[in-house]
């Protein structure tokens, strides 16, 4: 189960970052004179960045025990049963034995020196554990996140419309005071966290940098042939 939430959610933040790609490459492109062209532009980058702070709401803070989001993660990690075992799986490697080794004192030399590398790692796992909890906590009282959270409930998900000096209005999103930058920032927040959450449920990492390039050959491909052949 643990395997597949880790899977989930890499899935997802790699989704996501692939918007955010998307959004950088956008924002240097020009759309032209025609008024039309430009329009469609506009409409295209909204509705990216609706989905964009969708997707962040929901990787982040949805809490239905079925979906694999930060705030369920971290929450099960919380259990300090699963978490024992977890640090137990974290520290003490299935290493092959040395059978032809019959010295005495030197089984018990090798012996010593697992021992003292299990606690040294059982160490690390705390570690890791407290950092993914301070991490989380800064992440979830954000107000990047508290913002992508409105424009989730009651822009993009579900759409709210207010009576304002007789006339329904809808929730004007630039009064959440979210920037661009917000984007990336929260992204990368996330992908530290996916990152906590690897080395203490599966005691791996991940090639950030290799999915970053990729995601942004494919981007710049995309937008470049677009542009192109307009």
């Amino acid at each position: 189960m643990q395997t597949i939430f880790w899977m989930s959610s890499s899935a997802f933040v790699r989704s996501t970052l692939c918007f955010s790609r998307c959004f950088s490459t956008i924002r240097s492109f020009k759309p032209g004179a025609l008024f039309a062209q430009a329009r469609g532009f506009k409409t295209l980058r909204h509705s990216l960045f609706l989905s964009c702070a969708q997707d962040i709401a929901k990787l982040c803070l949805d809490a239905d025990k079925r979906t694999p989001s930060i705030l369920n993660l971290v929450s099960g990690l919380s259990d300090s049963l699963l978490r024992g075992e977890l640090r137990e799986r974290y520290a003490i490697w299935k290493l092959p034995s040395v059978e032809e080794e019959t010295d005495p004192e030197i089984i018990e030399a090798l012996r010593r020196i697992e021992q003292h590398k299990q606690s040294e790692r059982r160490a690390q796992f705390d570690k890791h554990y407290e950092e993914l909890q301070t991490s989380w906590a800064s992440l979830q009282n954000s107000e990047p996140l508290k913002g992508f959270s409105t424009v989730h409930d009651k822009v993009s998900a579900h759409t709210e419309i207010r009576f304002v000096a007789d006339k329904y209005q809808l929730m004007d999103i630039a009064t959440l005071g979210i920037k661009w930058a917000d984007l990336r920032s929260t992204i990368d927040a996330m992908q530290y966290l996916v990152e906590l959450i690897g080395l203490i449920v599966r005691n791996a990492g991940f090639a950030w940098d290799m999915l970053e390039r990729q995601l942004s050959e494919a981007a710049i491909g995309f937008w470049s042939t677009n542009h192109e052949t307009q």
